[in-house]
Parts: structure tokens; C-alpha cells; sequence
């Protein structure tokens, strides 16, 4: 991990405080003046507020305390970034962008789970909230308590968030959440993590509510606004009296009066095909995306009267569009986006079936969808039904509004940016942890709950050299710093005694080298409690000339493809950190598929590096074949960014990559829009493939900074 990256500026609260004792006299010690370069990067102010000039800041004891072990009770394991949370348990997530981060809204499965109960969702009032920048450290804000801010709910279930700048100049955040199954419920705030009031005293939408007369369950709402500001609200839920979920026209969506809390349209009927439930809205370029959860049914009955669109598999996402929501005749079913948990394109996808609910976005220029699977119990061991969020890739083309259908992974998405150690840090930000809890409902530290108890902290970016840590904590104990390996001798701690929040400088500190690092803190006893953290610059130097070589902190993603005909392109995503010689491996398809076009990537205008295409590797029943090729790409154009395309110049019958007696030849197809498909021949035979390798060379990659 050494590539250097624009550095993370993730900044939390500051409380000036004092009363720890020390060796020197708890309120002796000197004040530290910090420069500007320093100075908090305000995020939001549940999380941060202004930095003063002068701040308290008391020297570590140094009694001597040893850490002899750490906790093995970490579920979420170093290597994978899913689920969000290591100790969180949450569900139907939605997200919004502010201020350069990225918030995501779940179901509170966490406030069932401390009961001690299976999860049937009856107890849950309130949502939680989680931020990053850098998509695989998290900061856990706590719970929304919507049954203290609105007491007339039933329960809160699958919110949906927008914002919207408004008269006054403030940014405004409308949640909407499902009122169990009966109804939507909506609070407002001036902030992402509150704190939030109710504006109308009341459901924004009920039961039997006039024009609801065929929707059982109004509930899971989904929120989007469009170009011109305007609000629009989908939901919907349940199964028709008479089973018929093929046209149940069940969700509705209507238009949203300005205040974001009344209607300004009739209710519009969707007819989503094998309609359940898991409604949510996206406007992307002009387009209104609808996606919801289909039933357990086999959806292959009557799925004739859409062809060319695929058959969603069962509980799977799937999705439909238009530009005119209010015209039900205008929406157009696309098919399936994303899994069922419990199965990818290969079968079994070795994580456990669940309900599905999803929320995409873009982020930072790259597709995410968030969604929720029941790996963080599974890792548990536990069977009660918790569910927990997890973040992947979306690969939508926004051109076409096509969504090739993906599923989850334990692996998730790749860090886009580095941690900035140099400036306040949430104690909440983690990547993992080992018997983690918190301090409070809301804005909380971390705190231990076992001695040995440890928070995992994934590329952080000490391109100065570190020469000091600051850390503010409450309890009585000890917190070390570990780089890279939980094993590691320290590199720095902080020892106090204190009953209240207190900043406390670290005693005995070397200044190590300013290559990247992951970070752990490992905690000496229970009920400590780290409330934030940073390091101080040491002297300015250059990286050492061997960092420049490696790091796991990604800078671009390729997508290569091998588009199939019906069905989705087999995509295969390649994190690329470095120039380099790469191997990825597409999803499986058919063995008769027919293969229309190979080898396209994301396109990125600003491109400065190229892809070289060495070879292709095709796996047949008979074992794997490779194809030389030897073709560069270049991202940054639309027309050379891919490999071949069966609406070419090529001819039918000729050699498009290989030999004569080993190659992938254009062959004659039966598709209307196509001139041809590509096909493998081995003297002269076809023979069926049902997945492409591509290795490819990266030259030319610059880095930000």
C-alpha cells in the first residue's frame, strides 16, 4: 500500500476538556498551538465542529500497562470489505452525497438483535446512519430514534433519502421510511446526521388512503428528484388477493408538491412484473429508474410477452425506466440487475437467501449499489435473521441505461483514497474491528468492550513521517498504535485515567517513515473509549524510493466485457493500482451463448494510460484456450476501447484473432441487429466457450498528487 493518493480529510468533534490525571498535573500541562495546515475540514456538525487556535492537550502516563494479548473476535476479516459494518447490523439501505462523503440510511436490525430475539422486524424504531469517502472505512453516526421524534409510528423500516438546497440556502434532507407495512412517514434535517424533526405530525401516506385502493402494503418508499428540483416518491408492497403478481400494478409513484411532504399528482399505477416489494427511485441523465423485489414465484410462466429482456431469477432486483413517470403506458421494463444473496451466474453463490433490497449511486465517478445479505450473522454463527449492509459494483452503462445483472461479494468494493492522518479522525472510523461497541445512541466513539479489543484502520497516508499521536479518549488504561501487522510491536500509545473526554499526547514516540499504512489501535481493557484520534507531522521527507512500487489502494476500474446475445454482457471488473500485467476473469455464460462483441472498457476522458489486450483465455469442457491478440486500448476514446464488435466491418468466415487452426473467427448469426457473431474454431470446428480471461498490460497510469 504506498502509491500516494489524494489524501482523506475526515474530521470529527473536538471536545475541550480536561480533568485526567497525568504525571505532570492534569491541568498544568502545556497548550499546544497547532497550524493551519491542520485546521478541521468540516464535515458535518454531528461530526466536527471549529477548530479553536489553542487547544488542551495533556502528556500520556506511563505506568506500564502491557497488552499482552488481542481479542480474536473479529467476524469481518481483514481482506474483505463487506459487510459495511463489523458490529452493526442494518438492512434497506439508501444513500446520499454531501459534502464530498457518502451517507447511507438503514433498518435498525441492531435495536432487535440487543433484545435477544429472532428478527421479525416488529420492535425496530429506528434507523442508523453510516458515512465514508473513501468507500471501506466507515463512520457509524448511531441511530435516528424515529419513535421519539415521531411517537405515532408503528415501526421504521427502509428509508430512502434525498436533498435539495432550498430558499433559505441550507441543504435539506427528506428521509421517508416505511411506517411498518402500513404507510410512509418522512422527518427533515438541516444536517445528514441530524438532528431530525417531524414536519407533519403524521403518515405522509396510509392504508386505504384514496387512489391506494390496490396496494395492501404502501410502504418502502423510494425518493428521487429530478433536474428541475422536483420531487417524485414510488412505493408499494404486497401480493393481489387474487396471486396474480405477473400484472399486479401494486407500486405507485407520484409526483411531489415543493415542500417535499404532500402530492401534487395522482397516484400512477407501475406494472412491475413479479412485483413484492423493496421499491426505490433514481433520476440519472433524463431518466427515471425504477427498481424493485420480485416474489419467490417461478417467473418464467408468461415471460414470453417480453422478449429479449431476461427472466428475473426469484427474490432477485430488477429494474424498469422512463422519462415520463406519470405515463404508466411509458415505463419499460429492463429486467434483472442483481441476485438473490444466495445465488451469482455460477449457482450458489455460498452466502445464505434473504429478502433483497438495493439502492445504487454514483460516487466519485464509479457505480455502487448498496444492499443487504445476512453474512455479518453468518460469520456469527448465528440463524436469527440480521441482516447487514454491503457495498459492490453496478455495472450500468448510463448510455444505454443497461444494467448487466451482478451479484454480492464478501470482497466489495476497492479504498479510492487514502486516510489523511494528520487531521481528526472519527473514533467510529473503522474498516474492522474486535469487540468494538459505542459510547451513545448518537455521534459515538468507539469503545471497548474486552481487553484486547482493536479497530482496524485500512490505507492511511503517512507521507510525512509521523512524529506524534494525539488521541481523545475517556476511561483508565491504554491505547497502542500498530502499523500493518496486529502483532507489531507499538509504535506509539496514549495512557490515561480519565473520567470525562480528554485529549492525550502519546509518551515515547519515534517517528516512523511516511510510506502508507493500515492502523490498528489495540485497547488494554474494557469501557475505554476513543472518541477521536490524529498524528502529527514530523520532519517533511521523501517517500522511500521502494514505496513507490505497490499498493492495494486502486486507482481506476476497467470493465471488459463479453456481451452476450439475449442476455446481459458477462463483466468482469479489474481494480488497476499500478502499471502492470493483469489477468481478469469474466462471469459464466452459456455454452451456446452468442457472443456479439468483446473487450470493451470504461470510458475515462481523461485517460493518460493505455491497455494493452496480450491474449485472450476462453474455457471450453475440454480445458482453457489461449488466443493471442496483442491490441491496445485506449480508455480515453470511445471508438478504440474495444476489442471487436459484431456490428463491425468484419466478414463473415473471416479470422478475426488466433491462427488458422486455433482462433476466434466472425461466423454467421440468426441476430437481427447484429452483422455477426464471434465464435472459437479448432481446425475448423466451433467450440463452445462459456467464459473469457482477459490479460492484459497497463502502461502509462498516473496517480492523483
Amino acid at each position: 500500500m504506498n502509491k500516494k493518493i489524494t489524501a482523506l480529510i475526515c474530521a470529527a468533534a473536538m471536545l475541550l476538556v480536561s480533568g485526567c490525571s497525568g504525571q505532570n498535573g492534569s491541568n498544568d500541562s502545556p497548550v499546544q498551538t497547532e497550524s493551519s495546515a491542520d485546521s478541521v475540514d468540516s464535515v458535518s456538525k454531528a461530526e466536527t465542529s471549529d477548530k479553536p487556535d489553542n487547544e488542551t492537550i495533556i502528556d500520556s502516563l506511563n505506568n506500564g500497562i502491557i497488552i499482552d494479548e488481542v481479542s480474536g473476535n473479529v467476524y469481518k476479516n481483514e481482506s474483505n470489505a463487506n459487510p459495511i459494518s463489523p458490529n452493526i447490523f442494518c438492512a434497506d439501505p439508501t444513500a446520499v452525497e454531501y459534502n464530498g462523503r457518502l451517507y447511507v440510511y438503514g433498518t435498525n436490525d441492531q435495536q432487535q438483535s440487543e433484545e435477544g430475539t429472532k428478527n421479525d422486524y416488529a420492535r425496530i424504531k429506528s434507523l442508523v446512519v453510516f458515512s465514508t469517502d473513501d468507500m471501506v472505512n466507515w463512520i457509524y453516526h448511531g441511530r435516528i430514534e424515529v419513535g421519539e421524534i415521531a411517537p405515532w409510528i408503528y415501526n421504521s423500516w427502509a428509508p430512502s433519502i434525498v436533498s435539495r438546497v432550498e430558499d433559505d440556502g441550507l441543504t435539506h434532507f427528506y428521509l421517508y421510511f416505511s411506517n411498518s407495512g402500513n404507510g410512509v412517514g418522512v422527518i427533515t434535517s438541516t444536517d445528514p446526521v441530524g438532528p431530525w424533526t417531524d414536519p407533519l405530525g403524521k403518515p405522509l401516506v396510509y392504508q386505504n388512503m384514496p387512489g391506494l385502493e390496490n396496494c395492501p402494503a404502501p410502504f418502502d418508499p423510494g425518493v428521487c428528484i429530478d433536474e428541475n428540483g422536483v420531487g417524485w416518491l414510488s412505493f408499494g408492497g404486497g401480493t393481489p388477493a387474487d396471486g396474480n403478481t405477473m400484472h399486479s400494478k401494486i407500486p405507485k409513484i407520484a409526483r411531489l408538491g415543493k415542500d417535499m411532504l404532500s402530492f401534487d399528482s395522482e397516484f400512477v399505477s407501475i406494472d412491475a412484473p413479479y412485483f413484492f416489494e423493496a421499491s426505490e427511485l433514481n433520476y440519472i441523465d433524463g431518466v427515471y429508474y425504477y427498481t424493485y423485489c420480485t416474489d419467490w414465484q417461478d417467473h418464467k410462466i408468461g415471460w414470453e410477452e417480453y422478449k429479449g429482456v431476461d427472466v428475473p431469477p426469484a427474490c432477485s432486483m430488477a429494474y424498469m425506466t422512463t422519462k415520463t413517470p406519470l405515463d404508466a403506458d411509458s415505463w419499460e421494463c429492463r429486467g434483472p440487475y442483481f441476485y438473490n444473496a444466495g445465488e451469482n451466474a455460477d449457482g450458489a453463490s455460498g452466502l445464505r437467501w434473504a429478502n433483497n433490497h438495493t439502492h445504487f449511486i454514483e460516487y466519485k465517478g464509479v457505480n455502487y449499489i448498496i444492499h443487504h445479505t445476512l453474512l455479518l450473522e453468518e460469520l456469527m454463527g448465528g440463524k436469527a435473521g440480521f441482516r447487514s449492509m454491503m457495498a459492490d459494483y453496478l455495472p450500468m452503462d448510463k448510455a444505454t441505461g443497461d444494467i448487466p445483472i451482478t451479484a454480492a461479494s464478501k470482497k466489495g468494493v476497492a479504498q479510492i483514497k487514502l486516510v489523511d492522518p494528520y487531521t481528526y479522525n472519527s473514533g467510529a472510523l473503522m474498516f474492522t474491528s474486535a469487540d468494538i461497541g459505542y459510547d451513545k445512541v448518537t455521534d459515538p466513539g468507539a469503545k471497548s468492550t474486552a481487553d484486547g479489543a482493536w479497530i482496524y484502520v485500512r490505507g492511511t497516508d503517512f507521507g510525512y513521517g509521523a512524529s506524534e499521536f494525539i488521541a481523545e479518549v475517556k476511561g483508565k488504561g491504554r491505547i497502542e498504535v500498530r502499523l500493518d501487522d496486529i502483532s507489531s510491536e507499538a509504535a506509539a500509545f496514549v495512557e490515561f485515567d480519565c473520567a470525562d473526554y480528554t485529549k492525550i499526547r502519546s509518551d515515547g514516540f519515534a517517528q516512523f517513515d511516511g510510506r502508507n499504512h493500515n492502523v490498528y489501535f489495540v485497547f488494554s481493557g474494557s469501557d475505554i473509549e476513543l472518541k477521536s484520534w490524529k498524528f502529527s507531522k514530523g520532519d517533511e521527507q521523501l517517500r522511500p524510493e521502494e514505496s513507490i512500487a505497490s499498493t492495494d489502494i486502486p486507482y481506476k476500474t476497467l470493465v471488459f466485457s463479453g456481451q452476450t446475445e439475449p442476455g446481459p454482457s458477462p463483466s468482469a471488473m479489474l481494480d488497476i493500482p499500478k502499471d502492470g500485467d493483469y489477468s481478469i476473469k469474466s462471469s459464466s455464460f452459456d455454452k451456446d451463448s452468442a457472443i456479439v462483441n468483446l473487450g470493451f472498457i470504461n470510458t475515462d476522458t481523461d485517460a493518460k494510460y493505455k491497455v494493452l489486450v496480450r491474449s485472450l483465455t476462453l474455457a471450453t469442457e475440454n480445458g482453457e484456450v489461449e488466443i493471442p491478440v496483442n491490441k491496445e486500448l485506449d480508455p480515453a476514446s470511445s471508438t478504440e476501447n474495444g476489442l471487436e464488435n459484431g456490428w463491425g466491418d468484419s466478414e463473415v468466415g473471416s479470422l478475426i484473432y488466433g491462427t488458422e487452426e486455433c482462433g476466434i473467427f466472425a461466423v454467421k448469426t440468426d441476430i437481427e441487429w447484429i452483422n455477426y457473431r464471434l465464435a472459437l474454431k479448432i481446425n475448423g470446428e466451433e467450440t463452445p466457450f462459456t467464459s473469457i480471461t482477459y490479460n492484459v498490460t497497463v502502461s502509462g497510469l498516473e496517480l492523483d498528487g
